[in-house]
């Protein structure tokens, strides 16, 4: 911490809304009685342990390397090869682990073991999870300790040391026809700056032999059990079982040993690989040989996914066993000192970071103040993104009269109440079904708090989550820069933890990742003294569940216990009074029904139907107005009619009729599936172009520069959407769902499927192919071309703003068509569509709207070059096919291998040299290439 003095800090109230959102609240400090959560003061401490070194105790800042270790021998070999050996700290709120602190040259090193008889991915991420929050400078991590070969296609041998250049959870996968499960493993590599350390250590090998064997026995010499065993290193066929009933395998049948050339010498090997991982052990040795070939990995463990989740870390692995029903433990403490050993090696060989140099540096020149102001200012910039209060501004304003009830609910007041702080520990979770306006009640009381905001004393930020926005706005990283900007500009104060290079490093103006951002977080919220933060967040059930429960870990670090112990005050909206006459007043005002009583029967029926849902509410509200026409009779039939529950109402207004099926369709693929979300005019030419093909629409292209344009576009989006979408009032206003429960219903529910069965199971490569034939007819729509050969404007932004008024969808059909036909590609052969692509016209309607000139493709440009460019190696695959040369240029990279790899497209870069994937021989075959 940066501070000298205790940080006092209120994190309460707060509230979470798990359908959207959580508010973090806090009420002004307005009296001295006013309770803060004080962080504790380091301690001094005392050691037992003679290896101590009481007057080297470093601040938890200081340290940078975790250490992993799953079994206490292999805790014991860690600990041995430390330099020296730390005073231990206090232990921090919520971190139940105990930890082994020292250095290793220029690093200081944090050491961890699992529980006792506790294994696996997940409970190694919680031990990391625990120790980042404890250890807010951990910049690598190291899991070491044993694991099980997968001999093969490389000579592995008991002894032998492995390390992970990839890991592969190979435990989640889906099931196929037939009862059959498709291991979905992805691929996790270690941090950038692992790799590259890697690298230099493998290189330094090839030059001068491995130090192993030295450092082992200068390190190892005491311990007699950890040097190398007397026992034989049997490998048996992988047909053959071990009898469970014999406790060793002095009667197995010897006949049934692989046969293998004898090494000359008892040095342990070093292998580069993948590693596979799972929550299981590996005992059989057909499926060992079986996902080792399918995955391409040569070992086996039961951790490393669980690390790669939280931190990217090395995988360092002695082999104690070939992963078979033959297993022992006579060779595991010598696998583990190995493991450990060659852990050492590679921190004496990776680079030190600032943490472990500071103290050597007394009189390093600090940057000039200016330099500072303007790298804090090009930082803050980089936290910004665009339309990052995209849906905070598309949350439609609470109805006048309604939510005011919220204010005065005994739980919210109890919330504010810093007296109770100690039950409900800051949190207010807010529950509702989908649907039920959730995100309307904390729009309505974010407003309400913000008016408190009190300059230097109380702040007010929020953030919420837009899943129906591009990838970034609903996304974690983007929560934690949106909020971080917010309490930055809130108290400029606070700027001054941008310039700490322990957490930055010097002239870094690009945005920080994850787990710096948090870090920076944290250290501002530590700096706040007695200032208020009140913190809103929305949509939690727009992130995936792991994330939610570290986000909120994250912040129940500042108020003393964990969201695991139930604390905070859950209230559920429906069954609230005040919920129900917010209901009551919207039907009030928005049902067109003249007759009272009648009014209040078609009410009370819909309440009782709605069970609280707001958005259930508004969908017949609207269906009754339509029906009024008929009379009395029909209004009743037609709400008795209604499904009670959304999803079902959903599925009843699309199939009400079965008139503009097509537009339908189109509506909600493009709404789905867009590479971006569309803009109202790109929306109103994409469906017409779809329909065209379908010889539904005028063949003459709609005007969008007329005076009803915006009326026009509207009632687009709601006639073919059936009214379930709506164009966004953001400031780059987009087509949408009206909420995400209709994404919901399409998807989970398998709406889409009921609805057109022909799709299929795949039918999001059928949907992308529908939108590659829309973009395909317009970009070489005969009326776009006969106007961009009557430009007399030779200026580049005269001709691309005069494109876009006449043809709004044009700059998006251009960009994504070709992405449209990769995505299709993996179930609809693209092959056609790649060899009569009219490249040369391509690429002069691509070119107008690339306004960096140096990202535009010449004249002549290959196809090759621009998939590779691109990232499209399905379409790659399938022109290779036909024309194999890839020597073809068309820009700056001049080469389409070097565009793939320059670009980080990876997967094209293996496509291009008829790869099935970019691993191959264990290796990802772009990492020395500074690919992404």
């Amino acid at each position: 911490m940066r501070n000298k003095h205790k940080p006092q800090m209120r994190l309460g109230p707060f509230v979470t809304v798990v359908g959207p959102g959580i508010l973090f609240p806090q009420t002004p400090p307005t009296s001295a009685a006013t309770p803060f959560l004080r962080l504790p003061k380091r301690q001094k401490t005392s050691h037992s342990n003679s290896d101590s070194n009481a007057e080297n105790n470093l601040p938890y800042g200081r340290y940078s390397i975790a250490w992993i270790c799953a079994l206490y021998i292999e805790t014991a070999a860690a600990q041995a090869m430390l330099d020296e050996r730390h005073g231990e700290l206090p232990r921090r709120p919520n971190d139940n682990n105990t930890y082994t602190l020292g250095s290793i040259k220029n690093h200081n090193i944090v050491i961890a073991c699992l529980p006792q008889d506790q294994f696996g991915n997940n409970t190694a991420a919680i031990v990391l999870t625990d120790l980042k929050r404890t250890f807010p400078s951990i910049r690598h991590g190291l899991i070491v300790g044993i694991g099980g070969g997968a001999p093969g296609k490389l000579d592995i041998r008991l002894g032998d040391i492995i390390v992970g250049t990839r890991v592969m959870q190979y435990d989640s996968g889906k099931v196929m026809a037939g009862g059959k499960i498709k291991t979905t493993a992805v691929p996790r590599v270690p941090d950038y700056s692992l790799r590259t350390a890697v690298t230099n250590l493998r290189a330094g090998h090839e030059l001068n032999s491995s130090r192993v064997s030295g450092i082992l026995q200068e390190r190892m010499k005491s311990l007699a059990n950890y040097n190398h065993p007397n026992a034989a290193d049997r490998l048996f066929q992988a047909s053959y079982r071990h009898d469970p009933s014999m406790a060793n395998c002095q009667t197995c049948d010897q006949s049934q040993l692989e046969q293998r050339e004898a090494r000359r010498s008892c040095e342990p090997k070093i292998h580069y690989g993948g590693i596979a991982s799972s929550n299981q052990v590996m005992k059989d040795a057909v499926t060992r040989d079986r996902l080792a070939q399918e995955l391409d990995i040569i070992c086996f463990e039961m951790e490393a996914a669980g690390l790669m989740d939280v931190l990217p870390c090395l995988p360092i692995r002695g082999i104690c066993d070939y992963s078979d029903s033959h297993k022992a433990k006579d060779w595991q403490k010598y696998a583990a000192s190995v493991a450990a050993v060659y852990a050492r090696e590679f921190l004496e060989a990776l680079p030190a970071t600032g943490d472990a140099l500071r103290d050597s540096r007394p009189n390093a020149h600090f940057p000039e103040q200016a330099d500072l102001d303007n790298c804090r200012l090009q930082l803050m910039e980089s936290l910004r993104f665009e339309q990052i209060d995209s849906r905070k501004t598309t949350i439609k304003t609470a109805y006048s009269k309604t939510c005011s009830w919220f204010l005065k609910h005994r739980d919210y007041l109890e919330w504010l109440d810093s007296e109770k702080q100690s039950q409900h520990h800051g949190f207010l979770w807010i529950r509702g079904k989908p649907g039920a306006g959730k995100s309307i009640i904390m729009k309505f009381i974010y407003t309400k708090m913000k008016k408190t905001d009190m300059p230097m004393k109380a702040l007010t930020i929020s953030f919420f989550f837009n899943a129906r926005g591009e990838l970034l706005e609903k996304s974690v990283p983007a929560m934690y820069r949106s909020l971080l900007l917010q309490l930055l500009e809130g108290f400029p104060d606070l700027q001054q933890i941008l310039d700490d290079p322990d957490l930055i490093p010097r002239n870094q103006v690009t945005c920080p990742p994850l787990n710096i951002l948090k870090d920076l977080f944290r250290s501002a919220i530590s700096s706040l003294d007695k200032r208020a933060l009140t913190c809103f967040v929305d949509a939690l059930d727009e992130c995936d569940e792991q994330q939610v429960k570290d986000m909120v870990e994250f912040f129940e670090e500042f108020a003393e216990q964990c969201v695991e112990d139930n604390s905070g005050i859950r209230l559920t909206l429906e069954g609230q009074d005040g919920h129900n006459e917010d209901l009551k007043r919207y039907i009030s005002k928005h049902l067109r029904i003249q007759d009272p009583s009648l009014v209040d029967e078609l009410t009370q029926m819909m309440l009782d139907k709605a069970a609280g849902v707001f958005l259930w509410v508004a969908l017949v509200v609207v269906i009754l107005n339509e029906e009024n026409r008929h009379g009395r009779i029909a209004l009743r039939t037609r709400l008795r009619e209604v499904p009670n529950e959304l999803s079902a109402l959903f599925q009843d207004i699309l199939t009400r009729d079965q008139d503009h099926l097509e537009s339908l369709l189109l509506s909600i693929l493009w709404i789905l599936l867009a590479q971006r979300p569309l803009q109202a005019g790109e929306y109103y030419h994409a469906l017409w172009s779809g329909l065209l093909l379908k010889g539904k629409g005028d063949r003459e292209m709609p005007p969008v520069n007329t005076s009803d344009a915006s009326d026009c576009f509207n009632k687009c989006v709601i006639s073919s959407s059936k009214g379930l979408a709506e164009i966004t009032k953001a400031k780059k206003p987009t087509v949408q769902f009206i909420h995400e429960s209709v994404r919901d219903f399409l998807i989970k529910d398998k709406g889409l499927y009921k609805l057109w069965p022909k799709l299929g199971a795949d039918w999001e490569s059928q949907g992308h192919e529908e939108l590659r034939l829309c973009c395909n007819a317009y970009v070489f729509h005969e009326a776009i071309w006969k106007a961009i050969e009557d430009q007399k404007s030779t200026d580049a932004q005269t001709i691309k703003d005069g494109l876009l008024k006449q043809f709004p969808f044009l700059e998006y059909a251009s960009q994504f068509v070709l992405g449209h036909a990769d995505a299709a590609a993996h179930k609809i052969t693209q092959q056609q569509f790649v060899n009569v692509f009219p490249v040369s016209n391509w690429v002069r309607i691509f070119n107008i709207f690339e306004k960096h000139k140096v990202r535009q493709y010449s004249e002549g440009a290959d196809i090759i070059y621009i998939l590779a460019d691109r990232g499209h190696p399905e379409l790659i695959r399938m022109r290779l096919e036909v024309n194999p040369i890839i020597d073809g240029g068309g820009g700056r990279y001049r080469h389409p291998l070097l565009a793939a790899m320059a670009k980080g497209n990876k997967n094209s870069a293996a496509a291009l040299l008829g790869l099935p994937s970019r691993v191959h021989d264990g290796i990802d075959i772009t990492d020395s290439s500074g690919a992404r």
